[in-house]
């Protein structure tokens, strides 16, 4: 027994990440990206340096397919929430436009849907430099963005394409177009299903099903920012319409550009056609415009069920490349599968048992809410096909929108359905509640005796592309004795923390951009302790409550940097206690 024991341990001594270690990431988009900035930020806080080189052959700041990495390039509201939460914030450079509310457009009518606390909290972003043939350069790269953010973490971008994947005495090898050749503690696959260096992994010998894959269209559209804000506004608009094999259409405004994204089964020229050609995609449109014949354009493939088995000892494979969502928050999948890699390298180890057990369930979760997306997306399928069910839809939402007192049950529905903010497992759980069910029954019944559909469009605010809600001088953001259920997170300019005491305004500490407040309504029912104003003007996201505790729930790490800004906070208070009572 005691040499089995003896044997283990060196066997986890000999699959564990320690001082000196070599890490090495092929792709440098959102996963590998994000992978490189947990995984030394956590060995960091291990007390362990470890060598992370970042294979990237492409410079995310070229226009066109240089620098694309073919998405949507939308920032999911949750997504927005836990960078934030991390310490990731999005400049306005990086956001072209933050999206304040979706229009849902159908046949048989169209209905705005605004965010909960009318807060912009999604983010269109350029995930390149740019579209082909840009003349202007006013916005910034989110995967240079994310990138740089690791490299600044101490990451070593390598500008080479990988040629070839090997094992050498059991740790991979790592080959490059350009003949460098680098051995490794750690191999960690963040390649897209689109990237050519998919092929590579077959090489490698391992036990798995590679990710099933379908076609998708995206393409971007010039038309001016004075043109898309009398257009189309800071909504993105999505598309409800009984058209074979189109699954989710939406056009999202970013600067001078529109994005135009068409998911379904198997994607073509033809039924790109027939969206563009359909009455409600030209209502979103100047009268008379035309797609001009040279555009930016792709198919690229999206995953739609992951790896059977993406990993093995000494490697992993992350995003796309191992589990991603089904057509919605490929970003936020990117995010979860990233952490829960590095986290396991970093706590546990970098065997195949290590990976099988402490992250293959991240993947693994993710799958098992996409079967339930796949149920819900069939519901979609119904409602496209059933004019009277898109009618009593429209009009149960348009009445919701128009009475924000009325529980917003199938706003909420349809909101986390083209956002991805929620799992889908909580878009389906709230779909069959009863008191939707009979709500969505009583709106179609309405209908079908001729009651009118509502248009319920409203008019379009200032456009703006930064995140969160403004505040101005001496605005209070939160007050003392209020009750709170959410955290906020600065995103620029400084605010004042005072308490109140006998009709005083005690000054406690000033916060600034990347600071956060209000967190003690996320753990404990109880009145905000102090009273926060804005200095000057200021930019705060919120982070809801339901969102951050559930990411804690699954990823336990979150909260050590909100304990760690916590017990920092607590001591600057102490230190200037301390030199206040010294001064009297």
């Amino acid at each position: 027994m005691l040499k089995l024991a003896q044997s283990t341990t060196q066997q986890d001594d000999r699959y564990a990440l320690s001082d000196g270690s070599r890490v090495a990431v092929v792709g440098g988009g959102p996963a590998g990206a994000l992978f490189s900035y947990f995984l030394l930020q956590m060995a960091e806080r291990a007390g362990r340096t470890v060598a992370l080189d970042v294979y990237e052959p492409k410079d995310f700041l070229n226009l066109g397919p240089g620098g694309c990495n073919m998405c949507g390039g939308i920032i999911s509201e949750s997504l927005v929430q836990m960078l934030a939460t991390e310490g990731i914030n999005l400049p306005p450079g990086i956001v072209q436009r933050g999206i304040d509310s979706y229009v849902l457009h159908t046949d048989v009518g169209t209905v705005k849907l605004n965010p909960p606390g009318h807060e912009r909290r999604i983010a269109a972003v350029h995930r390149g430099g740019g579209p082909r043939g840009s003349k202007r350069r006013n916005w910034g790269s989110f995967d240079a963005h994310l990138l740089k953010l690791a490299v600044d973490q101490g990451a070593k971008l390598v500008p080479e394409r990988v040629e070839d994947l090997a094992w050498e005495d059991g740790r991979p090898r790592v080959v490059t177009k350009k003949g460098s050749s680098e051995a490794y503690d750690l191999a960690v696959l963040a390649i897209g299903v689109n990237n050519a260096s998919m092929k590579l992994v077959d090489k490698l010998g391992l036990a798995r099903t590679a990710p099933k894959t379908t076609k998708t269209f995206i393409c971007e559209i010039e038309l001016g920012t004075e043109t898309i804000d009398a257009c189309m506004g800071g909504s993105m608009h999505v598309f409800l319409l009984n058209l074979p094999r189109l699954e989710f259409a939406a056009l999202i405004p970013k600067g001078d550009y529109v994005t135009l994204v068409l998911l379904g089964e198997a994607v073509d020229k033809e039924l790109v056609a027939a969206f563009l050609g359909a009455s409600e995609v030209k209502a979103c449109f100047p009268a008379g415009w035309q797609l001009s014949e040279d555009y930016c354009r792709c198919f690229p493939s999206i995953n739609v069920r992951g790896s059977t088995k993406p990993f093995a000892d000494r490697l992993v494979m992350i995003g796309d490349a191992g589990e991603s969502r089904l057509y919605k928050d490929g970003i936020g999948g990117a995010y979860r599968t990233a952490k829960a890699a590095a986290k396991t390298a970093v706590f546990e180890g970098v065997s195949e048992e290590d990976f099988r057990r402490h992250y293959f369930p991240a993947c693994k979760s993710l799958g098992r809410d996409n079967q339930i997306g796949r149920l819900v997306f069939l519901a979609t399928k119904v409602i496209q096909k059933l004019r009277f069910a898109r009618r009593g839809m429209l009009s149960m939402a348009a009445r919701e929108q128009a009475d924000e007192s009325r529980a917003q049950r199938l706003s909420g529905v349809l909101w986390d359905t083209f956002t991805g903010s929620a799992p889908y497992r909580d878009v389906f759980r709230r779909s069959v509640h009863p008191l939707f069910l009979s709500g969505m029954l009583f709106e179609i019944v309405r209908a079908s005796i001729g009651k009118p559909v509502w248009d319920s469009t409203g008019g379009n605010e200032v456009i703006v592309s930064e995140l969160g809600k403004m505040f101005h001088d001496g605005d209070v953001i939160i007050r003392q004795g209020e009750a709170g259920d959410c955290m906020y997170v600065i995103q620029s300019g400084r605010v004042a923390v005072v308490r109140e005491e006998g009709g005083q305004d005690v000054p406690l500490t000033e916060l600034a951009e990347g600071d956060f407040f209000g967190e003690m309504a996320l753990f404990e029912k109880d009145v905000r302790s102090a009273t926060v104003r804005a200095i000057g003007d200021v930019r705060i996201l919120t982070v809801d409550k339901k969102i951050f505790l559930r990411k804690i729930h699954e990823d336990p790490s979150m909260a050590f940097r909100v304990m760690t800004k916590m017990s920092r906070r607590i001591r600057t208070l102490d230190d200037e206690l301390a030199r206040a009572t010294a001064a009297h």
